[in-house]
């Protein structure tokens, strides 16, 4: 069964089930509850994105039982809801080369992957709309989501690798398909140049948006990064982190498409 084989390094978010659509609902639900202490989605993606890079701060935030800190009931009622999802964090943390501890997507902490889950629901939330008005749509898929029985026909068209639709199996071949039918353009992510993507698309008067699909720090990176350029960009976490970076090789992994689907509507 896939959710026996979609165990992340430091998450997964099948928890048993033979589908993630759990995990979007207890996300949900989460972040309507949150945002009844707050004016916006705007305010909450600025004070989490402000408190994110803090990792002590965070610690000892998330150990104030009785506190009027909202950063502190965030974390709280996201460890209470969130946390099993998690596989091993601490354990991969203490493990960590020398090297590894410098990659900061590596050394991602307990609380910031619930800020990062959070945040990714609320950037959603707030850039839906101006990501589906956009003249010039992208979608950005990771290459540890093709199928790993057959080697991959993928190749440049002079932007980034384009899917050749090589196998039935393969999620980016599925995945792909979806974004076509719905004139976004839908690139293997290797060697593009979002900056220069921009640029060309601004200089033909285009309106531009983009979508991500990545391991849960590596979409919020690239979520911020578009936020940078004033680029309406949304996303969906893998299902779990499970390409070389994390495991020393990559492995099967999915990503949940209903979920997509319902960003695309």
């Amino acid at each position: 069964m896939i959710e026996d084989k979609i165990i992340g390094k430091t998450y997964s978010l099948y928890l048993g089930n033979t589908d993630t659509d759990e995990f979007y609902s207890v996300l949900t639900d989460l972040t309507d509850s949150l945002l009844l202490h707050s004016n916006s989605e705007e305010e909450t993606i600025s004070l989490i994105r402000k408190y994110s890079s803090k990792k002590r701060t965070l610690k000892a935030e998330k150990k104030k039982a009785i506190t009027d800190s909202i950063i502190a009931k965030i974390l709280n009622e996201s460890e209470a809801k969130l946390s099993k999802y998690f596989t091993d964090i601490d354990s991969h943390l203490k493990n960590l080369t020398l090297a590894e501890k410098c990659d900061s997507t590596l050394t991602t902490s307990r609380e910031q992957y619930l800020l990062y889950m959070l945040e990714i629901e609320l950037v959603n939330r707030f850039n839906k709309e101006r990501f589906n008005s956009a003249e010039a749509k992208y979608v950005f898929l990771p290459h540890c989501l093709h199928d790993l029985d057959k080697d991959c026909l993928s190749a440049s068209d002079g932007t980034d690798y384009v899917c050749k639709s090589c196998s039935k199996n393969c999620s980016i071949n599925s995945v792909s398909k979806l974004m076509k039918l719905r004139n976004i353009k839908a690139y293997i992510w290797r060697e593009a140049d979002l900056k220069k993507i921009f640029k060309l698309a601004r200089s033909n008067g285009q309106s531009i948006s983009v979508f991500g699909i990545a391991c849960v720090p590596e979409l919020v990176n690239g979520l911020r990064l578009c936020t940078k350029y004033d680029v309406p960009a949304i996303g969906v976490p893998l299902d779990a982190n499970r390409c070389i970076r994390w495991m020393g090789d990559f492995y099967p992994n999915s990503v949940n498409e209903k979920k997509i689907l319902s960003l695309l509507n």
